[in-house]
């Protein structure tokens, strides 16, 4: 993969960029999350540049990987979505669809969000979306998961077992949120002082968060995950990759301006079944332009690094769509 940095505000940012010599390529934005890199995407970015449908772009989000920490505070979604967008720009691309889980999801909903002259599509495996209690149909889905969820009549099987995933993540799987969220230097002296104990805080989510059976080897190879934790134990970036969560999660007003408005740019969704958050496609569509809706067979939160083939199809179906419907244009 060709790697390459440039500086936006302030930021030393690195990111592949593999370009096709198809003059109509479709300019691609990969956005990672935690406890990612861009590494998530080594075998997904050969199988959409054999196609030479796409020029791609996969950065280091700041303060992961190979990228640069802010040295400030405010590097929350909405600073990281504008640097995103200007390095977009920074490489000639005028528009270009985005495609993230975990934070990339929600990077790129920000990005449809406040640059939808630049972003012309967005494509997620991870999609947050909340039920709106004012809405009728919304409120019956939600008492029919919580008053009957063995006689679904508002919702479907798939969408009851989804919301009842991600009942069940907010309930016992989220304490590493809390604390990044709140008191994430605490924990990043111990992260960075053993990588024993770094090693064992990133095992457990590939563990607990893939399609593995409880056996992380059945998605993910020990040197695929062992690479991925080299990159946080080398760059040092254990510190300022939980500080995402701070800077976000512990701004409600930004995170009520991310989650709460429409948006309006076209959104594909690509729901894996072991992902952690699978809403009804009706919770989604209030607050997303959705266009395409995919149920994958297989798969967790780590589509492009557990299923890339099946990841690359779907995000042939939203360029596909994004051509015949003029996003780009």
């Amino acid at each position: 993969m060709a790697q390459f940095t440039t500086t936006i505000s302030g930021i030393q940012l690195h990111f592949v960029w593999e370009r096709s010599d198809n003059s109509h390529a479709i300019p691609l934005l990969l956005l990672h999350g935690w406890p990612g890199s861009y590494f998530e995407f080594y075998k997904l970015i050969p199988m959409l540049k054999a196609t030479g449908r796409y020029h791609i772009v996969a950065p280091s989000l700041p303060g992961y990987g190979w990228s640069s920490a802010a040295t400030e505070r405010g590097m929350g979604v909405t600073a990281i979505a504008g640097i995103m967008d200007s390095l977009m720009s920074q490489l000639g691309y005028r528009r270009y669809l985005a495609q993230g889980g975990d934070w990339g999801a929600i990077i790129s909903r920000a990005l449809g969000l406040y640059h939808p002259d630049s972003c012309a599509g967005i494509h997620l495996n991870m999609c947050l979306a909340r039920p709106c209690m004012t809405n009728p149909w919304h409120l019956a889905q939600v008492l029919n998961v919580w008053l009957a969820p063995s006689l679904p009549l508002t919702i479907s099987v798939e969408e009851v077992q989804g919301v009842q995933a991600m009942r069940h993540f907010e309930r016992d799987e989220s304490g590493y949120q809390n604390i990044q969220g709140t008191k994430p230097q605490t924990l990043a002296y111990a992260l960075t002082d053993s990588p024993v104990g770094l090693a064992a805080w990133l095992l457990e989510k590939a563990r607990t968060w893939s399609d593995c059976g409880g056996t992380p080897d059945n998605a993910l190879s020990k040197d695929e995950i062992l690479t991925n934790i080299a990159i946080y134990w080398f760059s040092g970036r254990i510190a300022s990759s939980m500080r995402l969560y701070k800077e976000t999660l512990g701004n409600k007003a930004e995170m009520q301006a991310l989650l709460g408005p429409y948006c309006k740019t076209p959104t594909g969704v690509a729901i894996f079944p072991r992902e952690l958050y699978r809403p009804p496609k009706a919770w989604a569509k209030s607050i997303y332009n959705v266009q395409l809706w995919s149920h994958m067979p297989q798969g967790g939160h780590f589509a492009a690094w557990e299923q890339p083939q099946l990841l690359a199809q779907e995000i042939h179906k939203f360029a596909d769509l994004a051509a015949a419907k003029g996003w780009l244009a």
